[in-house]
């Protein structure tokens, strides 16, 4: 497992006291995953800081032992007062962060023109077709190129600006359709066989602890 994790946890739709104890399960752990060697590099919350709806760990190091904290996580209490017992569930996921390079670009994907520049640069640039335009066709994504008085050099900055272009394109609707699956996943939590179960902490005020500590 590769350094560099980012790990959310969220009580999706859930009222206030699940969201309560998404900050006391936050809390837990990142003391847990530091005791394991994982480095905490930051702590976003969103929302109330004392009831995040959702909290992001920025994690690094040894982080072997970070899959086994992702799913659903179980707190069997009464966060409102000492009254009936309530269960409130709170969900970990794991994103393995930014996607890989983008290979390089098929050429039959993709729509070449040679044009006119539009720039100075005297007759050779006025009367030949030096400029490029490049136009990826699965994307739509297109690039321009004229600052060479070369055509192949046209060519070669088209390319290179097109691949740059495509890969930002493609990896913000990658983030997109991750935003929008973490969002539907978190609506309704799956409350079947949580991976941890906790309980309030016996002496500690707004902490808990495993459920067979």
């Amino acid at each position: 497992m590769s350094a560099g994790l980012t790990l959310r946890i969220g009580a999706g739709r859930g009222p206030w006291p699940a969201r309560r104890f998404v900050a006391m399960l936050t809390a837990a752990l990142c003391e847990r995953l530091v005791a394991c060697g994982v480095v905490v590099q930051a702590v976003e919350r969103h929302g109330d800081p004392e009831a995040p709806g959702r909290v992001m760990l920025r994690l690094g190091g040894a982080t072997a032992a970070v899959p086994e904290l992702v799913g659903t996580h179980l707190l069997t209490a009464d966060l409102r007062g000492p009254r009936a017992r309530r269960r409130w569930f709170a969900a970990v996921e794991l994103d393995a962060g930014e996607p890989g390079p983008t290979p390089p670009l098929p050429r039959s994907e993709l729509d070449v023109r040679f044009v006119r520049s539009r720039g100075p640069g005297g007759q050779n640039v006025n009367k030949r077709a030096t400029a490029v335009q490049i136009t990826h066709r699965p994307t739509g994504v297109a690039a321009h190129c004229d600052t060479h008085r070369s055509q192949a050099r046209n060519l070669a900055g088209a390319l290179e600006a097109l691949h740059r272009a495509v890969t930002r394109h493609l990896h913000e609707n990658e983030q997109a359709t991750r935003r929008t699956e973490a969002w539907q996943g978190r609506r309704e939590l799956t409350t079947q066989r949580p991976v941890m179960c906790w309980r309030l902490h016996p002496t500690q005020a707004d902490a808990v602890v495993p459920e067979d500590s």
